[in-house]
């Protein structure tokens, strides 16, 4: 008996030692873009005072940015948000030539205003009412997408689908095929927004074009004879 048990010992302990050959494996990446039409966009506004002291440029930006925001509210309806973004109080320096030290002259204040529009076809509207009410600048126009998973999952798709083509042409070199996807890893899906500076002009032309969502991935594929 105590030899029978010795051999089953032995039996076993040699089953578990052996080790399962290596893979063969080819990775690969693929990387894929889709245009969509974008149905959102943001526009930064800015109102921008400056004054001898910072408390009268405070006052003089407050005056002049709730009159931008109640313009651009009117103008958006019920198609959009307006929230403030950024608020700055920065001092104004002389820089006297001869060399001498700095001499404070005022103060710049800057209330950065971030619209959301959910009409682009108002857009254009949107601009006109902010620089119309006295807006400093129309920072920048970009336009996305409320909810960009579907467009993201479509250019992730194309990416694998392109990986593997990638991995079945490396096998073929080889003389193999391939099999089993061992491994997919998402590098990433970016949306690329469209972005501008717009204009002043009476009525503001703005024609949104296309987004590009591009999915990147890879793929570690097994492959045999």
């Amino acid at each position: 008996m105590k030899l029978l048990i010795c051999a089953l010992l032995l039996t076993t302990a040699g089953a578990f030692g052996q080790t399962a050959p290596p893979r063969s494996t080819v990775q690969a990446t693929g990387t894929a873009s889709v245009s969509v039409t974008p149905d959102q966009a943001q526009i930064n506004v800015s109102a921008v005072t400056s004054a001898a002291t910072a408390q009268e440029a405070a006052n003089q930006n407050a005056t002049l940015a709730t009159t931008v925001q109640q313009a651009i509210a009117q103008a958006l309806g019920t198609s959009g948000s307006v929230k403030t973004i950024g608020y700055s109080v920065t001092p104004n320096y002389n820089f006297p030539r001869d060399g001498s030290p700095a001499v404070l002259i005022g103060y710049t204040v800057t209330n950065s205003i971030q619209v959301t529009l959910n009409d682009l076809t108002i857009a254009g509207k949107v601009i006109d009412s902010a620089t119309q009410a006295g807006a400093s600048r129309i920072d920048s126009l970009q336009f996305t997408l409320k909810d960009d998973t579907e467009a993201r999952s479509q250019a992730l798709k194309a990416a694998v689908l392109k990986a593997k083509a990638k991995a079945d042409a490396m096998a073929a070199s080889l003389g193999l095929k391939t099999t089993s996807v061992l491994v997919i890893q998402e590098s990433g899906a970016v949306v690329t927004p469209l972005t501008g500076v717009a204009g002043t002009a009476a009525s503001t032309p703005i024609t949104p074009g296309q987004l590009t969502v591009t999915g990147n991935v890879t793929i570690s594929v097994e492959m045999t004879q």
